[in-house]
Order: structure tokens, then C-alpha cells, then sequence
């Protein structure tokens, strides 16, 4: 019987350093969610048409889609984790949520904390402007100057841009682009630095009051964010978004959209 038990603790602890093992192994996010059923997928659904809610409150979007198609060829289902975007990379690294599929931008700052797949879309940033208190305005420089008020959403690329190139000019952040947005429409801003689909969106909610100017001020590669310790997770995401790229799948889900490429 003492024998018997022995071997029964010694093999309970080779199965538990294996589980560990997984657990932090190079594609311990695939192995997680084929043992649960599912993925869990970080995203902030106020950034149509890549993730918003619709008037009956379902989930939708370009990133919602590609989600799916993306747990579909891993043999799992998906539950997406709606979450603010200044608590979405933390949301990864702490484990909440297996991937990032948000609109992401691949960033070098970014990618000193996580992993990036290779980019599935790629779009630009430029600014929707206050026909009161910024007409005629032909150049993001032409910002840069004393009495001028950009605003931005928190923690994006554009708040980034803002900051760094308009130095004589106050930029202010809002934790949402629809308060960014308002800003502008309200002409309380003189200007809002975001990503091109959106800034077309927000014009057309206040056709008269702004106008957009979209020559680019950034370019934006969006991607979906791993963690930086799985390689092989990383491997099989590209090798999948490579597979939809040829098969047109990516290019239907543009279309499907709008959103050119």
C-alpha cells in the first residue's frame, strides 16, 4: 500500500510540473483555450465597424468577425471581455483575456510588453476639424501653434502623435472618442486626431459644425497582440491570418465593412 502511494504522489507530481510546464510554454494561450472550449478575446466594442454594439445591443464588427474566424480554424469558440482601452493591455498581461483583437496598433512601445501577429489591416490617422474655430485648415503643422485646442483619445497612437509634434498647441485627452469627437462638433476644439474610419463617422453625425481632412498624419498597421513569451502562438495566428489573405476571406471581411485596404 505504501508503495502503491508512492508511485501515486510521485506521478500526481510529474503530471502537475507537465500542466506548469504548458502553462508557460510557448503557445500556452492555444493550449488554455482547446482545455476550456474557447478563447477569450480583449477588445473596447466603441470603435465601429471594427467592434461596437448595434441598436439591439449585439456585438458586432470587423474584429468580432475575425475572431471567430479566427476560433473556427483553432477548432474553439469565442468569448469576447469588453474593456476600456487604458486597461486593455493589462488585461492581457494579467491573463484576463488571451488576445487583443481591438483595432490594435502594432507599436514599438507595444511590443516591448507584448507580441504582435502580422498586421490584418492598415489604415491611417487625420483629424476632423471645427468649421468654427479651424477653417481652412490644410496641414497637421498648421496646429502647432499657441491658442490652438487638439483633442485626442487616451493612450491611442494619435495621442501619442499629438503629443510629440504639436508641442505649442494644447492637447487634450478624453478617455472616449465620442467626448473627443464633441469636442470638435461642439467647437469647443479645434481639431481630433484618430483613425480614419471613425474620424469619417463623426463628420457625418455633425456634417455641419466639421469637416475632415484626411491627408495622413500616422499609419496605423493594425494587428492582434499575444503574449511575448509565445512564439507558437504568435506562429499559428500568422499562419492563419496568411491562409484567410489567400483564400479571400480577409478581403470579404473589408468589403463586408467598408473598410478599403
Amino acid at each position: 500500500m505504501r508503495i502503491s502511494l508512492l508511485v501515486l504522489l510521485v506521478a500526481s507530481l510529474l503530471v502537475g510540473c507537465g500542466a506548469d510546464e504548458q502553462a508557460d510554454g510557448p503557445q500556452a494561450t492555444l493550449l488554455a483555450a482547446k482545455a476550456r472550449g474557447h478563447l477569450i478575446v480583449a477588445l473596447e466594442p466603441e470603435f465601429k465597424p471594427f467592434e461596437y454594439l448595434d441598436d439591439e445591443g449585439t456585438l458586432m464588427g470587423f474584429d468580432v468577425d475575425l475572431a471567430r474566424e479566427i476560433g473556427k480554424e483553432l477548432g474553439v469558440g469565442v468569448q469576447f471581455r469588453s474593456v476600456e482601452w487604458e486597461s486593455i493591455l493589462p488585461s492581457l498581461l494579467s491573463g484576463d483575456a488571451d488576445l487583443i483583437v481591438s483595432g490594435m496598433t502594432a507599436t514599438e512601445e507595444r511590443a516591448q510588453k507584448v507580441a504582435f501577429t502580422r498586421p490584418y489591416h492598415q489604415t491611417i490617422t487625420c483629424l476632423l476639424l471645427s468649421t468654427e474655430r479651424a477653417p481652412g485648415v490644410a496641414d497637421f503643422e498648421e496646429l502647432n501653434e499657441p491658442g490652438r485646442i487638439v483633442v485626442v483619445k487616451e493612450g491611442t497612437t494619435g495621442a501619442l502623435a499629438a503629443t510629440e509634434r504639436l508641442k505649442r498647441a494644447t492637447v487634450k485627452a478624453y478617455p472616449t472618442e465620442l467626448a473627443a469627437a464633441q469636442e470638435v462638433a461642439t467647437g469647443l476644439a479645434d481639431a481630433f486626431l484618430y483613425d480614419l474610419v471613425s474620424i469619417r463617422n463623426h463628420h457625418e453625425r455633425a456634417p455641419s459644425t466639421t469637416y475632415v481632412l484626411d491627408a495622413p498624419v500616422t499609419s496605423e498597421p493594425y494587428a492582434i497582440a499575444c503574449r511575448r513569451d509565445e512564439p507558437e502562438t504568435v506562429k499559428r495566428l500568422d499562419a492563419i491570418l496568411s491562409a484567410m489573405e489567400a483564400d479571400g476571406r480577409l478581403d470579404a471581411l473589408h468589403q463586408r465593412y467598408g473598410l478599403a485596404r
